[in-house]
């Protein structure tokens, strides 16, 4: 038979509802940190949680940034520097943010933005003016591509 190790006190109801929050999806530190606060909790609380929830695997840095990165990339057709901008300001370490965002191939990712540009110039009608395309490359670098990333996709659009 098994004997359990005593865990330090905690209030029982903050830390519930912070393993269901984590269990709900994928969170990072910053985030649970923020929750909690806005919960009320006290900072040594927040310690004490935050150290439970990484020793119960319910925060996880490496397995948030994967499902960061394939839900912005794959999912909502971001571009890999709004990703990466967006997983900095969640205090990831970059070996997590680095092995992530090797998840998606350029063969997939190219075809992600040649579909994007395509639909943007689609909708921008006209055909494809110096306007279209400086309109299409705006558009493009908000969603978070770069620049050679868009002129090598733009080069090898046709005309309709």
């Amino acid at each position: 038979m098994r004997t359990r190790t005593p865990q330090p006190p905690l209030e029982s109801a903050m830390l519930d509802r912070a393993r269901r929050y984590c269990a709900l999806s994928e969170q990072c530190e910053s985030g649970v940190r923020q929750k909690l606060i806005a919960w009320g909790a006290a900072p040594a609380e927040i310690e004490q949680i935050i150290t439970r929830l990484r020793a119960e695997d319910y925060l996880n840095d490496k397995r948030y940034a994967r499902a960061y990165v394939e839900s912005k990339i794959l999912q909502q057709h971001w571009g890999r520097q709004k990703v990466l901008y967006q997983l900095r300001l969640k205090h990831l370490s970059k070996e997590s943010v680095a092995e992530s965002m090797g998840l998606v191939d350029d063969e997939t990712y190219f075809g992600i933005l040649r579909d994007e540009a395509a639909k943007k110039l689609h909708t921008l009608g006209g055909g494809f003016t110096p306007d279209n395309q400086r309109r299409l490359t705006a558009f493009l670098v908000s969603r978070g591509f770069t620049l050679p990333e868009i002129n090598r996709v733009i080069s090898n659009i046709e005309e309709p």
